[in-house]
């Protein structure tokens, strides 16, 4: 039942929608409250909350799981990158959850008990692996936070100025997006699973009135520099810092005074391709470029820049588009990151797995516009990038965080249509780790149509072999017994039309023995003769307990291009005089049997254009793995040996 008193510091009515709720702030005079029966103490003034990009608001709803829930309270907290909020939620069915909404993205959680001892905060480092409550997790960030403010009615005591150290952890099991946090403020640890989810699907309602419907793009505050003077805008309350495009210098936006981050570090100017507050509508929707930087990898002296774009959506959150020598990724923050140990060669992300390609430490050397953290000229990553054309996977470590981001490979026409570009982008130059191959259609298009011709002429072979070709004319046995020299006629047989060819098919029982065969084709009425020799041989044995054959029982002569008439053969056999057996011979005489020959031809020229076809998607692949580094020192980030710890 909810609980309604007067506020001991203003006298203005406070509500508690929740029996679980001890602990609210007076949305009057920002007094901190706690409740105690029926009467409310004031613990002194809350500060006053920061202005943030965030949709909700108390008195936001929205569903989980087809269950309703209510924002009823809030907390602001701070960390070295900037802030976020912590929305604590009232379900219909009584329990309560929180909902994070830090840099665009949405994770809902609940207190849940462990099921294990949890190790001390100092012992976690990112990429760590921790079972909670019978789930794997890997730890991806490790933040000392501060609370700053806060709104509403919440569970707990809390106030302005309170530390927290927060572990946060994403699901390596599972089919969706787990997430969870401990929290290390308490006593013993408190421990929150949950999941990470669309904006869309937590189907929101009663949002602040900036969301509730489609928000144009365009600037929502305008600064000047306290540097130079030059016009900043600011086009989202989530931004944390911002560099002046005028003289370079790093600001921090939490707060309207713009306090510097950084001065001005010397660089050389860089005109991004895509002007900051351009609008580019990709997969339905529109997103604005609100920062730009440049970041470098050197390797072997040599640099290897590449540049990023930060587009902004108000429900959708941040978003990169990666430009490196001329190629384009559209490149999405990863919220079940992928298991990764130490060495290996490859990563398995979404059942499809992805190659190690290049390692590095990347520098930040050139920024302009604003960013959801505090970005300075000379910050660094640890980043290991893994390739699945078309797309490409990279692990970014720092001593405290650890993230995945997935970049699919955009065509430069779908780039500059997006951005209704007039320029023509600077031309590609070499192959991209996570460009398709373009000869890889092409060569399933060759594989397509081998496989139909393959299959095509099997079946015309197939005719010709046993229905069309192949009549025999003559199917009988003869012996050929020692002591006997004299010749043996075959049957005759009609050839009413010419014949292709001929063939003689010997089938013998020899026996670790030969036969020698003088043959003679004789046609009956115009004494016409064709001769030839064969010979037939078969042996086989045993030698130290392993069995052995050579030659063979059957043997087959082929007579070509012979006229109409009847035709028999005379054989003069000859026996071999080591082994004066009777030999028996089944003799077949075919006409128009279907020639192999050209078949396996065919064959061989069929199989010549995939084979070929693959040569040239091979070569890709090789122009592509020129340049990568797998065996480089460096990219193993995050192992117990380095100063940033992470990998087991």
């Amino acid at each position: 039942m909810p609980f309604s008193a007067n506020c001991p510091s203003c006298g203005a009515p406070v509500v508690f929608k929740s029996s679980a709720s001890f602990h609210g702030v007076c949305e009057f005079c920002r007094s901190t409250l706690v409740r105690h029966g029926g009467d409310l103490e004031n613990l002194g003034r809350m500060a006053d909350l920061l202005e943030d990009a965030s949709p909700l608001r108390l008195g936001s709803e929205g569903q989980h799981r087809g269950v309703h829930f209510a924002v009823v309270g809030r907390i602001q907290l701070r960390y070295a990158a900037g802030i976020w909020n912590e929305w604590y939620l009232l379900f219909d069915d009584q329990r309560g959850g929180w909902l994070s909404d830090a840099g665009g993205e949405y994770l809902i959680s609940f207190l849940t008990p462990p099921g294990v001892v949890l190790p001390e905060f100092a012992a976690l480092m990112p990429n760590d692996e921790l079972k909670l409550a019978g789930r794997d997790f890997i730890v991806t960030n490790r933040e000392e936070a501060l609370c700053i403010s806060g709104e509403g009615e919440l569970p707990f005591a809390f106030g302005a100025g309170y530390p927290a150290q927060l572990v946060d952890l994403r699901a390596s099991d599972g089919a969706e997006a787990g997430f969870a946090s401990i929290d290390y403020s308490e006593t013993p640890p408190l421990v929150f699973i949950g999941e990470s989810l669309p904006f869309a699907a937590f189907k929101f309602a009663n949002l602040r009135d900036e969301h509730g419907g489609s928000k144009p793009a365009g600037v929502v505050k305008a600064l000047q520099c306290p540097v130079c003077g030059g016009a900043i805008g600011l086009h989202d309350k989530a931004v944390q810092s911002v560099a002046c495009p005028s003289c370079l210098t790093v600001l921090d936006a939490a707060n309207q005074s713009l306090s510097i981050l950084q001065k001005a570090v010397a660089a050389t100017r860089i005109e991004p391709v895509i002007p900051l507050g351009s609008v580019g509508h990709f997969g339905g929707r529109d997103w604005t470029v609100i920062g730009f930087q440049q970041r470098v990898i050197r390797a072997e002296g040599v640099d290897y820049p590449w540049q990023e774009f930060l587009l902004h959506h108000a429900q959708e959150g941040m978003r990169w588009l990666v430009e490196a020598s001329g190629h384009w990724s559209w490149v999405t923050p990863v919220a079940k990151p992928p298991r990764y140990q130490v060495g290996f060669p490859s990563v398995i992300h979404n059942v499809v797995e992805f190659r190690r390609y290049s390692a590095g430490t990347a520098v930040t050397r050139y920024v302009i516009g604003e960013f959801t953290w505090k970005v300075k000229v000379g910050e660094t990553w640890e980043i290991i990038d893994f390739v699945a054309p078309p797309q490409m996977l990279s692990r970014e470590a720092s001593h405290n965080e650890l993230s995945w981001s997935l970049g699919d490979y955009l065509p430069q026409d779908e780039v500059m249509a997006a951005f209704k570009l007039k320029t023509p982008l600077p031309e590609p130059v070499g192959i991209a780790m996570n460009q398709p191959n373009p000869r890889a259609e092409g060569h399933r298009r060759v594989f397509s149509m081998f496989w139909k011709f393959l299959g095509l002429a099997v079946v015309a072979q197939a005719l010709w072999f046993f229905v069309l070709g192949g009549r025999t004319l003559v199917d009988q046995r003869l012996v050929f017994s020692p002591g006997k020299d004299e010749p043996v006629t075959t049957q005759t047989f009609q050839l009413d039309k010419p014949a292709r060819n001929l063939v003689l098919r010997h089938d013998t029982d020899l026996d670790n023995n030969w036969l020698g065969l003088g043959l003679t084709l004789i046609e009956k009425t115009s004494g016409r003769a064709w001769t030839a020799q064969s010979e037939i041989a078969y042996w086989h044995g045993s030698d130290g307990g392993e069995s052995w054959s050579e030659g063979d029982r059957a043997r087959e002569l082929v007579f070509r291009d012979l006229p109409a008439g009847t035709y028999y053969f005379v054989i003069d056999p000859e026996i071999s005089a080591e082994k004066p057996v009777s030999v028996a011979d089944r003799i077949k005489v075919v006409r128009d049997q279907a020639a192999w020959s050209n078949f396996f031809l065919l064959l061989v020229f069929l199989a010549g254009l995939p084979m070929f076809s693959r040569y040239r998607v091979s070569a890709f692949e090789t122009e592509r793995w020129k340049d990568a580094d797998f065996l480089s020192s460096g990219g193993d980030f995050g192992s117990d040996d380095d100063s940033d710890g992470g990998d087991d």
